[in-house]
């Protein structure tokens, strides 16, 4: 009886030991996959992005781009407006509009933009 426990027990461990391997060779495939398919959608983006791209499609496609008119550019900064959002507001008022603001800010830190280099 002793035996057959014995014998039982170590049949078990080696079922189970072959369900994992299975498992184990079943997520190796299907991560190999994921990869190859990130590999291959970066290489698409880049693809798609490259400028030599882009002009052999609009040259393709016999579309004709041209420089805008004068008409068709708004200077921002001569304007004196900024659109933020749906709403255009004055450049530069911020702080004639609210002098406590400029206390404030002396005690908070302020957030700069830094640029990441890819």
């Amino acid at each position: 009886m002793f035996l057959t426990a014995i014998g039982l027990i170590y049949v078990h461990q080696q079922v189970e030991l072959v369900k994992l391997s299975y498992s184990i060779g079943i997520k190796e495939r299907c991560l190999k996959e994921m990869l190859d398919h990130r590999e291959s959608l970066s290489y698409n983006i880049d693809n798609l992005e490259a400028p030599l791209r882009l002009e052999q499609v609009l040259s393709s496609q016999k579309i004709d781009l041209a420089f805008p008119r004068s008409a068709h550019v708004v200077d921002m900064m001569r304007s004196g407006y900024f659109a933020h959002g749906k709403h255009a507001r004055p450049v530069g008022v911020e702080g004639k509009l609210n002098p406590i603001a400029g206390l404030l800010d002396f005690f908070t830190p302020r957030a700069e933009a830094q640029a990441s280099e890819r």
